[in-house]
This record gives structure tokens, sequence and C-alpha cells, in this order.
């Protein structure tokens, strides 16, 4: 039978440990991921074992995406419909479930938090793709929902990228330094000519410290949810010092951590 995965990123670079806190936040991210997919009937899948031990020619943001239709048919999973979401991330336990609201279409959340960074990327990579992007429908590579008519569109991005590997790893880290697949994705999905869906922005909040996400309404002291609860869905913890992500996803996780559990909390309105 056929089952929605979430396909959730949790490779381990040795050579990034200590700048992530020895990623001890993704402990924080996979109890929250494993509880919403034990709610929606959905089937959680860990990305750990990186497919390419290379780690500069292919980096994990490159192989949790080129890979995904690979490492699902070698482990003989019937997925359904494929959430691919980085574990700097963590899902609200009653988020809605976003594969009932995908149309069957390639989904994301559209980018806007650094449009100079953006814009800069979009510029760097244009003469690799030929492609005049539209930045309307940018999308986050961090939040991603497609099912298994995309498994061509991704396994040819895979091939342009193996085939062009010198070239990008240049523009990674030498010309451009602003990315590395998410801008590649775009261009791939839009010159492909792929039909995009953008999800609400609850389903991916970012940068919360700068956007103020932490604070609550002061002025409604008898409600001192912080915004990022009351109003997201998935929030990622993202724009903050690398080293200072665990105990942040830490101390996040330990103020409402009893709301993941059957039969209790999970129905409550924040």
């Amino acid at each position: 039978m056929k089952e929605n995965v979430i396909w959730w990123i949790g490779v381990k670079n040795p050579e990034h440990v200590k700048k992530y806190g020895d990623f001890k936040y993704f402990e924080a991210s996979k109890a929250s991921w494993k509880f919403w997919c034990k709610r929606n009937n959905c089937k959680f899948v860990e990305f750990e074992k990186p497919v390419e031990e290379d780690l500069t020619k292919f980096r994990v943001n490159w192989q949790k995406l080129i890979f995904v239709f690979d490492e699902l048919d070698r482990r003989g999973i019937d997925y359904d419909q494929i959430c691919l979401v980085d574990s700097s991330s963590i899902v609200k336990w009653n988020a809605p479930n976003f594969f009932e609201l995908t149309d069957r279409k390639f989904c994301g959340v559209r980018d806007i938090d650094n449009l100079n960074w953006i814009n800069q990327s979009v510029k760097g990579y244009k003469d690799l793709f030929q492609y005049d992007l539209d930045l309307t429908s940018y999308l986050s590579s961090g939040f991603l929902v497609f099912n298994e008519s995309h498994k061509e569109l991704i396994n040819g991005l895979k091939q342009f990228y193996i085939d062009n590997i010198d070239s990008f790893i240049e523009l990674q880290d030498v010309k451009v330094r602003k990315g590395n697949d998410q801008t590649p994705l775009n261009y791939w999905l839009q010159k492909h000519d792929v039909e995009i869906k953008l999800l609400p922005l609850p389903f991916k909040l970012t940068h919360l410290h700068r956007k103020e996400m932490f604070r609550h309404n002061w002025q409604l002291n008898k409600d001192q949810t912080p915004f990022f609860i009351k109003y997201g869905y998935v929030w990622f913890f993202n724009g903050i010092p690398k080293h200072s992500r665990s105990e942040m996803m830490t101390n996040v996780w330990q103020a409402i951590k009893e709301n993941y559990k059957i039969g209790t909390l999970m129905y409550r309105k924040y």
C-alpha cells in the first residue's frame, strides 16, 4: 500500500560537528516529525547516511534531493507523496496534513527572506542554465512536496549535476557562494515548465528571531503564546549562529514536548 513519506534529512557531516553543536538539534526535529507522521498515518524515513561519501563534491544539500527516489526504491518503500524536510525544523503537534493540500503538484513555500541573496544567486547560476528565472515563484528547498510523477524530473537534475559537477562546485565555492541546490532546483523546475503550487507561509516559518516570532502580544497578557507557535505550522531555526541552533531548538522542545503525546494535548488550539 502506497504511503505518504516524510523524507527527513539527518546526515551528520563530520567536518561540521563543532560548527553545528554536535547536531544535537536533530533530536527535537526528529521527535516532532515522528509524532506528526503517526498522527497523520505517514511514514517517517530518515536520510542519515550519505549515498556519496565525498561531501565536497556531493554536499548533503544536493544528496537529499537528487538521490531521494534512488534511496526510497533501494529501501523498498512504496511511496505516494514525498515531503523533503530539513532537520533544522520542528513541526507543530497539530499542524494540518499538507499532503491533502498539494493537488498532486510540485509544492513548496516561497523564499522571500533575503531577496538580495536570492538575486545574487540567481544571477550567478544564470549562465549555467541559460534561462530567465521568475523570482515570484522562487521556492525554498528546505521544505518540498512532490510525488512519483516528478521522478524523471529529479533524476534529470541529478544527471545534469553529475555532468556539470566541476562547474557547480566552482559556482558554489568560488564564484557565487550563494547556496547549493536551491537556486539550481528553481531553474530546473521553471525551465522544464513544472506546475508549482505554493503552500501557505505557515508551513515554513524562518528567521524567527529576526521577525520577532519568539515574542508574544504584550497587550494580551492573558495569552502569552509566542507568535511562531500561534501562527506557524513548521518552524525553521535558520539564520541564527550555527553553534546556537542546538541550544535553541532543545529549549523550545523542552517547553512544548508534552503536546506530542497521543491522546493528551494534541488537539489543543495552540
